[in-house]
């Protein structure tokens, strides 16, 4: 009687534990929702006005969410907007979104800086048609020692920018700096 009540737990365990791809689909629906507010991608228009315009949309995301650990929901990313930093504790997510890139060549870099999480990134881009591309994938290592890793992405002009990490350890944390820059 004890072998099957511990097979059945086991298998309850097993079926009920549900194991999340590394993915961008939270970036990817904000960043739909970003060309739904925004329109048709303009290549024509300048690069300063825009800047203005994204740093309102900024201000009001930032005071809402304050784009720290509590922020439900991808966070912004800004193109040669400096670092932003964090934490991502074991078995959770944390997904950057950038405004539609000026640039053809971007550069992210993404800098564990402690912990010892084994974390996985992917980077994806989204054009104003909606559809998504996976442009890159990574895994951090399991292990205390820092790590710079640099992902260069091409063909990124009029496309949103989507960075999602995800914790794959239990009980370590993974903590980083991410920055965005034309390259």
């Amino acid at each position: 009687m004890k072998k099957l009540i511990t097979i059945i737990v086991i298998a309850l365990f097993a079926f009920s534990y549900q194991a999340e791809a590394q993915n961008c689909n939270q970036g990817a629906k904000l960043a739909q929702k970003t060309w739904e507010k925004w329109g048709p991608w303009k290549p024509n228009i300048q690069l300063i006005p825009f800047k203005n315009e994204v740093n309102k949309i900024k201000n009001v995301w930032n005071w809402i969410a304050s784009n720290g650990g509590a922020n439900i929901g991808p966070r912004f990313l800004e193109l040669d907007g400096g670092n932003e930093q964090g934490s991502i504790a074991g078995q959770t997510k944390r997904t950057f979104v950038t405004p539609p890139s000026f640039y053809e060549k971007v550069e992210i870099t993404i800098n564990k800086y402690d912990g010892k999480a084994k974390t996985g990134v992917v980077i994806c881009v989204q054009g104003r048609n909606g559809v998504t591309q996976q442009r890159a994938t990574y895994e951090f290592p399991n292990g205390k020692n820092g790590k710079v890793k640099k992902f260069t992405l091409n063909n990124v002009k009029g496309k949103i920018i989507i960075v999602a990490m995800r914790n794959k350890s239990v009980g370590n944390k993974f903590k980083y700096r991410i920055n965005a820059k034309k390259k």
